[in-house]
């Protein structure tokens, strides 16, 4: 192990325990470990700033801008609380629930979602006395089991595509994920309407916790209903022409962003509102921190590690090896990070093995999403933490059964459709 390997290592590991203990906003973390990075010549100024030339990231921007627009829509409300029904057997109303949101959230970002769900939900709880505990759950996990769905379901799918572009390589195309998140999705959610429902807690109804000022503003607004459709359509549009690769992703969203401004459909003052800056300056700044573990050899050296534990399970010990490296930095710190910091892992273990790159890629995205056993490795988990009444050990009950089902699944497709074994 060379010095610069050490020194790129080291930074790794203190950026990691800051994360974990939160001492800072994650964003701010990653631009630190960036700097010094920058500072201590790892890397140069170009390496430095691809991130914020990755066309992942771009893509990423003008993405809140369309879920912005989209989530205004009355049409998406009326779907899911159809969906819900009566609500006089809870476990039905469970499933109808989480395939519209999975739906959704395969198309637009899921934080705002769940964001704007929770309270909807319950409050239909509370009239049906129904525990909300029972159904805040499935919502956070129906959002994250669509964004394994397709290429635009989670910033963390465009960060991988990103950087497989960056390499010339070709990304994903809009469902290839869905080879795997499909069967995952739908066997998910028939563990949370059975297995799933019986383990989670019941909390019973509290309305106190729902004060009227907390239901989203978008909730009181009343658009017209060719508005609405209009959006829709824009949003089907976008999703058209990058699913027949008549234009790449970035270009779909650019122009479905041009048409919701020009069409008045969205302000133009309004619209950079739903851009998330933070989530962007992480993706950028994590992009320079991938680059440094190329440049350093860090990422050969900890490829090579991996393949050698698992050399005695051969080329699936080293996929199963990627996927469970992966989807422990995603609960420990955050989704968007952990797949960064894999992706050049992942490069290196394909490379040294003679495989195709891309079974290993589909492994990182899946496993850098599916955040099921803590509260914090996802955002939308931390979202519903407090509303729900939950506790930790609630997500570690429920949501460990979950990461192992989407171990298995995508171990098992991944080796079915990409590995040579």
């Amino acid at each position: 192990m060379t010095a610069e390997i050490g020194f790129v290592l080291a930074l790794l590991l203190v950026m990691l325990f800051c994360l974990m203990k939160e001492v800072a906003r994650p964003d701010y973390i990653v631009a630190a470990a960036l700097l010094v990075l920058l500072l201590s010549g790892i890397i140069t100024p170009a390496q430095a700033a691809r991130g914020f030339t990755n066309e992942g990231m771009w893509t990423v921007a003008l993405l809140f801008i369309v879920a912005g627009a989209v989530q205004k829509s009355p049409l998406l409300h009326q779907f899911v609380l159809r969906g819900l029904g009566s609500g006089k057997g809870p476990k039905r109303s469970i499933l109808r629930m989480m395939f519209p949101v999975a739906g959704m959230s395969a198309f637009m970002n899921n934080t705002p979602i769940v964001v704007i769900f929770t309270p909807i939900i319950r409050r239909w709880c509370e009239e049906r006395n129904i525990s909300p505990s029972k159904f805040l759950m499935p919502l956070s996990y129906a959002a994250i089991f669509g964004g394994t769905l397709t290429l635009i379901g989670t910033s963390t799918n465009l960060i991988v595509h990103g950087f497989m572009l960056d390499r010339g390589m070709t990304g994903f195309s809009m469902f290839q994920l869905a080879a795997v998140g499909l069967p995952a999705t739908i066997l998910g959610v028939l563990y949370m309407s059975t297995i799933g429902y019986r383990l989670m807690p019941d909390h019973g109804v509290w309305k106190k916790t729902l004060p009227k000022e907390t239901v989203p503003k978008d909730m009181e607004m009343h658009w017209y209903s060719y508005r609405s459709i209009a959006v829709i359509l824009v949003l089907a549009g976008m999703i058209l022409l990058a699913a027949f690769q008549i234009v790449s992703m970035l270009q779909a969203a650019a122009g479905a962003v041009l048409v919701l401004l020009v069409t008045g459909l969205i302000g133009w003052k309004s619209a950079p509102r739903f851009i998330q800056f933070d989530v962007l300056l992480l993706i950028a700044c994590a992009i320079g921190i991938g680059a440094a573990m190329e440049q350093s050899g860090a990422a050969s050296l900890l490829a090579g590690g991996l393949i050698s534990s698992s050399s005695i399970f051969g080329i699936i010990g080293a996929l199963a090896a990627v996927y469970l490296m992966t989807a422990l930095f995603t609960e420990l710190i955050t989704n968007n990070a952990a797949a960064v910091m894999m992706f050049p892992i992942a490069y290196a273990a394909a490379v040294q093995l003679g495989q195709d790159p891309m079974g290993f890629f589909v492994a990182v995205a899946i496993a850098a999403s599916a955040s099921f056993s803590t509260p914090i490795g996802y955002q939308t988990n931390f979202i519903i933490y407090r509303p729900g009444g939950y506790r930790f050990a609630d997500y570690v009950k429920v949501g460990l059964p979950l990461n192992m089902m989407y171990f298995i699944v995508t171990v098992s497709m991944v080796s079915w459709l990409w590995l040579e074994t």
